[in-house]
């Protein structure tokens, strides 16, 4: 049968098979020259195409033969061996038109193994046909120990509310109850868990199987009336991931947290090349006596749940996840007004996002779960008396971690800001107590910079002194002689033969004679006092004269009056008594 609610093929099996057949030296040529029974599947016999034929069976074969169509056609001739001929069964089946492994019942069931095949396609019954009324279908994907296995859906249409041209998609089992796909996770211990049931133009969002399940199983359920174009989607066996899968984390005595998607608030993107999707899964887990709460502030992930569902990008929201509930599935934009909040029903609570390799990008979005006392099921009540670790209670009722008053993050829910009130006070006084501590950090910073410059210089001091005294030792012989140069200068303003004078530099009209200079050859030498006339007395081989280098030393030089004569010479200029005053001028200077 073939027309618009049938189309069937031809199954072909022998159960008894004997043509002799001819042995032939040449192996290209056919041993079935005697007698054989061609089978035909495209209708080559019409044309007379006898040569033409897709089976040629002699001998003692038994073969099971399929027909593409809903034609089988055969030609036996007996040849002039006799034998004993054959026997066989055929039976009309339906055929499904589905790629994979059919069940060997004839039945609508369908195995997809990684081991033969890692990555293929899949589709309701005839696609892109119609699919049969009254129909029940399987299609059961098994991964191996170390990998996972991703279905992304490109096509769906099923029938919803007895009209297979709707445009409003369905979701869930309130909504879907004539024609409907579910699809499951399989575990080791063959209890399956359901994630959804879909229908009308809902198409659901990418999923990979989690890690330490079999695989995923997908049913198609139709009743007998009214039909629809089915679904079209793609399969692939990948390396398994770890639980939180390409991002995410586990939360858990924690009093609050946040999860963003990937690159928030720049947007998500697609799986890099040659991947077929990424998943984040986020895990949170309440204390003892404690939910979650769980509030979207902001979402927006490209589908549209009424009209096209998710088919590129999802996120699914487990509200229990010990209990066999399936998740919530999202997709598309939060309206500014409207609120997303959601409250478990336990104390543990799963989020997983995943994208497909058809993921074009959207902003995505920003979550705030909060660790709130349970106060058994439904709301809050606001005079419910709250736990001494956890004090504070919101406008709403819920009572939280007296830690998140005034954090920056809205832990009340949805129009209850009373956690971030009253804070600008405390907020200022913060402020303010930073200000102290970084003023006294530069008030001790600049302290011990000033200690550090006066150590510096009091070294310095110690270091010139030192070397003071070194050059001193070598001019204590003359410091000795010349005992009596102040009497002496005295004598010679007077009008006598006598002067005064000092090494050590001027000071209150005293003449002082400068320091020698540092070893340096590149500075000038320093100018040199010659006082012609003088006997030294020292034994050294000095002549008439005395010389000083300019050495800063403390004491006096003083000579006595008959080792003194009246010529004086400073820089090899001569100074006699009548222009004393000059010399008097330049030691001012």
């Amino acid at each position: 049968m073939q027309d618009a609610q049938h189309l069937e093929r031809v199954r072909l099996e022998f159960n008894a098979f004997n043509i002799p057949k001819v042995e032939h030296k040449d192996k290209g040529e056919s041993n079935c020259t005697d007698g054989y029974l061609k089978i035909y599947l495209k209708g080559q016999e019409t044309a007379d195409a006898y040569d033409k034929f897709d089976y040629e069976l002699c001998g003692n074969e038994t073969q099971r033969v399929i027909s593409e169509g809903p034609r089988l056609a055969m030609v036996f001739s007996s040849g002039e061996l006799q034998g004993r001929g054959f026997k066989g069964k055929y039976t009309f089946e339906t055929e499904y038109k589905i790629p994979g492994t059919a069940a060997p019942d004839g039945t609508c069931s369908f195995t997809y193994v990684s081991s033969s095949k890692k990555r293929g396609e899949l589709n309701s019954p005839r696609y892109p046909s119609n699919y049969p009324s009254d129909t029940n279908c399987s299609y059961l994907f098994l991964a191996e120990a170390d990998e996972q296995v991703t279905i992304v859906f490109d096509h769906f249409k099923i029938k919803a509310d007895n009209n297979a041209n709707a445009t409003a998609g369905a979701y869930g089992s309130g909504a879907c109850f004539e024609d409907w796909l579910e699809m499951y996770v399989v575990y080791r211990d063959n209890n399956d868990r359901l994630l959804g049931r879909y229908c009308g133009q809902t198409a659901p969002g990418p999923v990979e199987s989690p890690r330490g399940a079999v695989g995923l199983r997908i049913t198609l359920h139709t009743d007998q009336e009214s039909v629809a174009s089915g679904f079209k989607a793609r399969y692939f066996f990948e390396s398994a991931k770890s639980d939180a899968g390409d991002c995410g984390g586990n939360f858990s005595n924690q009093d609050s947290g946040l999860i963003t998607s990937p690159n928030w608030p720049a947007g998500y993107k697609a799986p890099g090349r040659g991947l077929a999707s990424n998943a984040c899964n986020w895990v949170m887990r309440a204390r003892p006596g404690y939910k979650l709460s769980i509030h979207f502030e902001q979402f927006g992930l490209e589908g549209d749940p009424a009209n096209r569902g998710c088919p590129a990008a999802v996120l699914r929201l487990w509200m229990n996840v010990d209990s066999d509930q399936p998740p919530m599935e999202l997709c598309g934009e939060k309206p500014p007004v409207e609120q997303w909040h959601y409250t478990s029903t336990g104390q543990t609570a799963r989020i997983s996002f995943t994208t497909s390799d058809k993921t074009v990008g959207a902003q995505g979005f920003r979550i705030v779960w909060t660790e709130i006392q349970d106060s058994g099921p439904g709301p809050p009540s606001v005079g419910l008396h709250c736990e001494s670790t956890y004090h504070f209670q919101c406008g709403a009722g819920y009572c939280i971690s007296d830690k998140l008053r005034c954090d920056g993050v809205k832990n009340c829910g949805p129009g209850d800001d009373t956690d971030e009130l009253h804070c600008t006070t405390e907020a200022a006084e913060e402020d303010y107590d930073v200000l102290i501590i970084i003023t006294l950090l530069v008030v001790s910073s600049l302290i011990c910079l000033l200690c550090i410059l006066c150590h510096s210089r009091r070294n310095r001091r110690n270091h010139v002194r030192q070397l003071g005294l070194h050059r001193n030792a070598h001019y204590d012989s003359q410091t000795s002689a010349t005992a009596g140069l102040s009497s002496s200068r005295r004598h010679l303003q007077s009008g006598g033969a006598s002067i005064a004078g000092s090494l050590h530099g001027i000071n209150s009209g005293n003449l002082m004679i400068p320091p020698a200079p540092l070893p340096p050859t590149s500075v000038p030498p320093p100018p040199h006092i010659c006082i012609a006339g003088v006997d030294m007395g020292m034994g050294m081989g000095m002549g008439h004269g005395l010389m000083s280098n300019g050495e800063d030393d403390e004491d006096d030089l003083e000579l006595d009056e008959d080792q003194l004569d009246a010529d004086i010479f400073i820089n090899d200029v001569h100074f006699d008594e009548d222009n004393i005053d000059h010399v008097n001028q330049m030691a001012n200077v």
